[in-house]
């Protein structure tokens, strides 16, 4: 499901203990790892830039969000925050 720049599916598929990565202009990427077994449980952010996986590269930023449908609107806005303050600081903004 498309939530402004991005696609992430519901809260649901992570309560469940699914992980989602993706992928934005080429470059912008973010993985989402639910936590449930923290107190209390979190949806955790990775971002990172470049085209080599998430192994491979630096992690630009880390944060953390409840595993609630409110810490789910909270991590699809900052994200899109991200994202957007990244098209601004690149070659992308210019489109």
């Amino acid at each position: 499901m498309y939530h402004g720049y991005i696609d992430v599916p519901t809260i649901a598929y992570f309560e469940f203990g699914n992980v989602w990565s993706g992928s934005l202009l080429g470059t912008f990427n973010y993985k989402i790892i639910p936590k449930s077994k923290d107190e209390p449980p979190v949806l955790h952010v990775t971002i990172w830039y470049g085209t080599l996986c998430l192994d491979k590269s630096e992690i630009a930023e880390e944060f953390d969000c409840p595993l609630s449908e409110e810490g789910y609107e909270e991590l699809i806005a900052m994200l899109n925050e991200r994202i957007h303050a990244y098209r601004s600081e690149t070659a992308y903004g210019l489109t």
